[in-house]
Formats: C-alpha cells, structure tokens, sequence
C-alpha cells in the first residue's frame, strides 16, 4: 500500500459515509459538513494549488480534528487524480499516483503525551505522511511563528498549509476557509475547510470511519494539549453520564473499516496509564460529549507570569 492506495481507501470512505440514508440528524448534518469540505478543496484550493507537487503542506497533530480532516483531505486527493486521469489522452493504467509521501508538518510547541506522540509516529506510516517535526530550544517551546519560518525556510514550495481548526476554537470565530497569514507571520496561505464542523460531526465521521483514534479520548479527553495543562473532561466524569448518553451506537456499530466489534483506539503510554490510575474518578470516553461550549473544559488556564 501506498499514498495512493490511502487516498483511495479514504475516497471510498467518505463516499460511504455519504450514501448512508435514513438515519440520524447529526449524520445528516455530518454529510452536509463533509460536502462543503470537499468543495472547499476541490473547487477553491486545489484548482489554485496542486496538492501533488508539494505546494501545499498538511498540518497534523494527532488530535481527532485534523485526522478527520485528513481522512477527507486524502479521499479529496484520490478524487483530484482521478479527475485528471480521466482528463488525460492515455487510458487510466498508464497513469501512477504522482507522490509517495504527503508533505506534513507538526508544530510541536508542548510537552505532549506519550500516547499521543507515539500515535502520531503510528500515524505518519498508516497515511504515508512525511511529516516535518519542529524542534524545540533546549526544552523551551519555539515561538510557532518562528517554527513555521523554519519549516518555509526547508520547504520553499509550500504556499498553503492545511489546518484542522474549527470556529468553536479559541480566536477562530472569524476565520476564512483561504486566508493570508497577518503581517507579522511568514508568509503562507491558511487553508481551514473544517470551520464549520460541530463536535458532534467530528465523532460522527471519526467513529464510523472505524481508523485507530488517540487512545487519551476513550479515557475521558475531549481536547488534548500541553501535559502539564490538560485532564479529562469534568462533564464526562461517570457519575454524570450513563451507558445510553452516547449518541454514536449506529456508526460504532456499523463503522466502515471495522475490524473488530470495539472502538478502534490507539494503545496507551505506560506514564499516561499510571496517571489515569491517579484520578480520583472513572470517565466516559470523550465521544460522549457533543457540547461545543464544553469541549475544551478539561484545559487548565495558564496562570499569568508574575510581575
């Protein structure tokens, strides 16, 4: 298996979760949040750059949005090839996908966890990411605007960077799908096609595309930072929910790669269980949760610097 192999795999995914009929609300907007994804990158974004000769670079963290967004972005991919398959004068067994790897950056400005970081590493060899890890200054986080201003400097073919934010995150209310970074940045377009998402149409696709997710999230996380500065959600603690609160049955049940009759998850750190152990309450796994307003409640506010 290949890049193209993946992008095909995703394609025919997405197109799976499209057909589905006749069944629940949030699916219903899922598919019409995907739909206006897709038109993002293949009407607006790939026909002004070509996503298969480097041009454009994919953000990617190992969080549950922007591997949604790279599920949807590769089967976009698959589709952007096709299309100029069939455009072409020779007959489609002469064509090859045209790139191995896709251009990937990981802005690591935190400690993060070990669960995490070792599923990004999983990651990068399931999607065939080549995946550019920005370094950190004896410990310190680099400024991300500096770290982006690195990655240019060794990938000067890059004129946009795909991102997997959503209006619900913080300072995000007023972004655009295509937009030039502010002045005092490196120069790049920001691609953000996943704005409009809800919480709710994240575990609805992410769930029913049956892929391995970030094991953190089947212990109660919901947005996952800095170590030092993320817990579980409080509004998944056990005591609050019950089994019949989780409102995916129908796609865990009917997920598309499923391989066995449990949530896919990645495997967890041995320090990210002993401090699981620590807690001093049980919790639902973070697809309970489809409150938007609440999604980032387990972050820990950074105190300000003393004067």
């Amino acid at each position: 298996m290949g890049l193209g192999s993946v992008s095909e795999f995703c394609y025919n995914l997405t197109e799976s979760y499209l057909s589905i009929k006749n069944n629940t609300e949030i699916i219903s907007e899922t598919q019409n949040a995907i739909r206006l994804t897709r038109r993002y990158l293949l009407e607006d974004i790939f026909t002004l750059w070509n996503p298969l000769n480097s041009e454009i670079s994919f953000s990617y963290n190992g969080g549950k949005d922007c591997q949604v967004l790279l599920l949807i972005y590769l089967g976009c991919l698959w589709e952007f090839f096709q299309m100029h398959t069939r455009a072409s004068q020779f007959d489609a067994k002469y064509h090859q996908f045209p790139s191995e790897r896709l251009p990937a950056v990981f802005i690591d400005q935190d400690e993060i966890f070990p669960t995490l970081e070792q599923f990004v590493t999983d990651t990068v060899d399931r999607y065939f990411l080549s995946l550019y890890e920005s370094l950190r200054d004896g410990g310190k986080s680099a400024d991300m605007s500096e770290a982006f201003r690195q990655f240019l400097k060794m990938n000067p073919e890059t004129k946009g960077i795909v991102i997997g934010i959503r209006h619900t995150d913080p300072f995000a209310q007023n972004l655009l799908p295509i937009q030039r970074t502010d002045p005092d940045w490196p120069d790049f377009m920001r691609l953000q096609p996943l704005l409009h998402w809800k919480l709710a149409n994240i575990w609805s696709f992410l769930l029913y595309s049956g892929e391995p997710t970030c094991g953190l999230y089947k212990l109660g996380f919901t947005s996952i930072g800095n170590i030092n500065e993320t817990n579980p959600n409080p509004y998944l603690k056990a005591t609050e929910h019950t089994v019949d609160d989780c409102k995916f049955q129908w796609e865990i049940e009917n997920a598309y790669n499923k391989s066995c009759s449990s949530i896919s998850c990645s495997a967890l750190h041995g320090d990210d269980i002993e401090r699981a152990q620590k807690l001093d309450d049980d919790y639902f796994p973070g697809w309970f949760l489809t409150d938007d307003s609440l999604e980032r409640a387990g972050r820990i506010k950074r105190k300000p610097p003393n004067n």
